[in-house]
């Protein structure tokens, strides 16, 4: 079930601001709660609307993806894909970047609408505690997501925990690093605190979902720590924050039985999968999409940023018709070149080859116009350009090496991530690796297995190897946004506390 379908005849417009881009710049959705916050259904139908950021274009459905993907080395852009695109791909960005910007703002209006549900909702009294409790608790877990979100990609940012309610407020400084990532921790806690762990409705968090994100919170702080990453010196004790990590992946992979791994890849990304409800599955958190909704942002057109323009509807080797795309995102060499030949991430879940409607086979060189491309985003049964392919925020494979990097070469770090590599068909680890290898080999894992799903920035800041990699190894020139993106400009200009 898509819970999208349904939720603007639920909403009235003063809940939160409406403004997706400009929320710093028109204060026009100051937050009303006289007519509103009574019910039961009200708080459903906040929770509801602070989910709908998440899908839409300027954030998961295509521009988390355009500013985390492009400046790495796994994907580049069409020719004329816009100024914005260039800039990030190039690690040149402005602060009058239009795509950092959009997803700024994106970010931000989410965050006010979870905190619209975190501040009124304790106060609906006809309401079960049970039900309160479950709808609190996400509004936490989104709120920790954003800001997650939010400090590693720019640093310092403001952080807004309260409902907008008068103009006053916007104004707001920066806060460190460290209290950013302190919030995060403390709304995650309570998200796990409050929520059940049984299995919710498709794109909606559960007790297990903070315990991912938790882990992945605390391995980010461990290895930014240890490896001396720009912005993060606050880190005092890497090996705590790996303990912690240990101990939250761990309860995902070893307490629960809601999501698990699946042996089969292309299983993973197949959509009468793994949105079946009470079906185990890899996915703990996606950002959900249906393609019979009203508008994108309802369905998603994500998948044609992947799927070359080739002049024709390709054919897969399973004879799936998925059409032709847009030929925006193309795959770079690197990360192509970077799997082995008989890896099945790359046999299995990259398309090299198509065929045209009269069978006549297309192979796909990586170095040409029309490129391999991933087939993690793939709707066979998509209307036009309308796609339920979800957009991956947490999955099982990947806290499992979460669980892999925070235990390190021991038995249960060695068992993690040889499960990945053996669905893949490489074979096990070398053994007997020190702790440094063997955390340099768990990244090196991550950037194949989870290729494309928007992670690989994220890990390459924080192991402190922007440069190492994309620089010394892929022969790319940074400028500007290597650790940390520059704040819209924008956001400077209305907000004069913003330094």
């Amino acid at each position: 079930m898509n819970f999208k379908k349904h939720i603007y005849r639920l909403l009235v417009l003063t809940v939160v601001l409406s403004s997706c881009a400009d929320l710093e710049e028109k204060p026009h959705g100051i937050t009303n709660t006289i007519s509103f916050y009574k019910t039961e259904a009200d708080a459903n139908a906040a929770l509801i609307y602070a989910y709908s950021v998440l899908p839409e274009v300027g954030y998961y459905s295509r521009m988390y993806y355009v500013v985390t993907e492009l400046p790495t080395e796994n994907l580049t852009m069409k020719g004329d894909a816009g100024i914005g695109n260039t800039e990030l791909d190039q690690l040149r960005m402005t602060s009058t970047n239009t795509d950092i910007g959009n997803i700024w703002g994106y970010m931000y209006n989410a965050i006010l609408r979870a905190n619209a549900v975190i501040a009124n909702v304790p106060q609906i009294a006809v309401m079960s505690e049970a039900s309160r409790n479950q709808v609190i608790g996400e509004g936490y877990f989104l709120r920790g997501l954003h800001y997650f979100n939010l400090v590693r990609m720019f640093g310092e940012v403001p952080v807004r925990t309260e409902p907008l309610t008068n103009v006053d407020q916007i104004p707001k400084a920066k806060s460190t690093i460290k209290e950013v990532y302190d919030l995060i921790i403390s709304d995650l806690q309570k998200a796990e605190e409050l929520m059940s762990a049984e299995e919710n409705l498709e794109g909606r968090a559960n007790k297990i979902a903070a315990q991912a994100l938790l882990s992945k919170v605390y391995l980010h702080l461990a290895s930014s720590g240890e490896s001396a990453s720009p912005g993060y010196d606050f880190v005092t004790s890497p090996e705590e924050m790996y303990t912690n990590a240990k101990t939250y992946s761990g309860k995902v992979v070893n307490e629960q039985s809601v999501f698990g791994f699946t042996e089969s890849l292309r299983e993973i990304w197949d959509i009468e999968k793994y949105k079946v409800p009470s079906a185990v599955t890899e996915h703990i958190f996606d950002a959900a999409v249906d393609r019979n909704g009203a508008a994108e942002g309802n369905y998603s057109k994500l998948p044609n940023m992947f799927l070359p323009a080739i002049g024709f509807n390709m054919i897969l080797d399973d004879g799936i018709n998925i059409g032709q795309g847009w030929n925006h995102f193309q795959t770079e060499p690197a990360i192509y070149n970077f799997y082995a030949d008989n890896d099945k991430r790359k046999t299995e879940l990259i398309v090299s080859s198509v065929k045209d409607d009269k069978g006549v086979e297309r192979t796909l060189n990586i170095n040409d116009w029309s490129r391999p491309f991933s087939r993690k985003y793939i709707d066979p049964k998509r209307i036009g350009d309308a796609s339920s392919a979800n957009s991956p925020v947490i999955r099982y494979s990947d806290i499992l090496l979460v669980y892999a990097e925070a235990n390190g070469p021991t038995p249960e770090g060695y068992a993690a991530i040889n499960r990945i590599r053996n669905r893949a068909g490489i074979g096990d680890l070398t053994t007997g690796l020190s702790v440094p290898d063997f955390r340099q080999a768990v990244v090196e894992e991550r950037a194949r297995e989870l290729a494309f799903e928007g992670h690989r920035l994220f890990d390459l800041r924080r192991t402190n190897s922007v440069e190492k990699i994309l620089v010394d190894k892929y022969g790319k020139t940074i400028t500007s946004g290597g650790y940390f993106f520059l704040i819209p400009q924008k956001e400077l200009d209305t907000n004069p506390l913003m330094k």
